[in-house]
């Protein structure tokens, strides 16, 4: 995919940003430290930044959240956005009864639509553990509540979305794949391994779409030292993408934004 030179960044596991903006009720979700840490960026680089979200954590669902910043997520839309990632994270979309999986995408997707609105919705989600049916890949991909244009498939060797292993190598290959009018787009890597060759692996200059991602719980408070020292890393690595990729002439886009360029290559 070297015709195209872009970045996404998305984060993974969100729920508890809106049980804090919920109970902490601030002027502006820019307030949050999450939240201000991701406009920082977008305001110094330019980043676009997909959240993934859950709909339940221990007590707190999206049920629950607060509506009063709808129109200030809707104001910030264009580089912020919110999609499906799972229910509770307890799921397997592979395995589950359909109706089920259907109607835990509905609840998640309706209630964003009330929390951030329906311009700051994600179609191009990735789901938890990258597992779907196939039968569940096809309702995503059409159906009244939000249609899917793809999913961000596995950053390691696990097949992604019940593929056939022959596709899933396809996609290996070539970091894409167009099944069923869904576009299946590899992950290129995680902020969170932190081993020598991932960091390496992380500032080698490749082209194409570059997918990056960290999980929600590594940006919020951190409780011990171990997760402070790490939340710290990230964030800096996060930075140093930035600077690096856009001096090499990299911009950010939404995977979502870029379709039409995806299934032209």
């Amino acid at each position: 995919m070297k015709r195209i030179k872009t970045i996404h960044y998305s984060i993974d596991d969100v729920i508890e940003v809106f049980s804090e903006l919920t109970k902490m009720q601030p002027k502006s979700i820019f307030d949050i430290p999450f939240f201000a840490f991701l406009l920082s960026l977008h305001r110094q680089y330019g980043i676009v930044v997909s959240c993934y979200c859950f709909f339940k954590r221990r007590t707190f669902s999206l049920s629950e959240c607060t509506k009063s910043y709808r129109h200030e997520f809707e104001k910030n839309a264009s580089w912020l956005k919110f999609g499906f990632h799972g229910y509770t994270g307890f799921e397997d979309y592979e395995s589950q009864p359909l109706n089920e999986s259907i109607q835990q995408y509905k609840e998640v997707i309706l209630n964003l639509k009330e929390i951030v609105g329906e311009k700051a919705l994600d179609t191009f989600p990735r789901i938890h553990r990258f597992k779907a049916s196939q039968k569940f890949i096809r309702y995503l991909g059409s159906n009244s509540i939000l249609s899917q244009t793809g999913l961000l498939a596995a950053d390691d060797d696990r097949i992604s979305y019940s593929l056939k292993p022959e596709d899933n190598k396809k996609l290996k290959q070539r970091h894409f794949l167009i099944k069923e009018h869904i576009i299946f787009l590899e992950t290129t890597q995680r902020f969170d391994k932190l081993s020598p060759f991932w960091l390496k692996k992380l500032f080698t200059y490749r082209g194409g779409v570059f997918l990056l991602f960290t999980h929600e719980y590594l940006l919020l408070h951190q409780k011990t030292l171990k997760l402070k020292i790490k939340s710290h890393i990230i964030k800096n690595l996060m930075k140093l993408v930035c600077k690096l990729y856009t001096k090499k002439g990299y911009s950010f886009s939404f995977p979502m934004d870029i379709k039409e360029q995806l299934k032209a290559i």
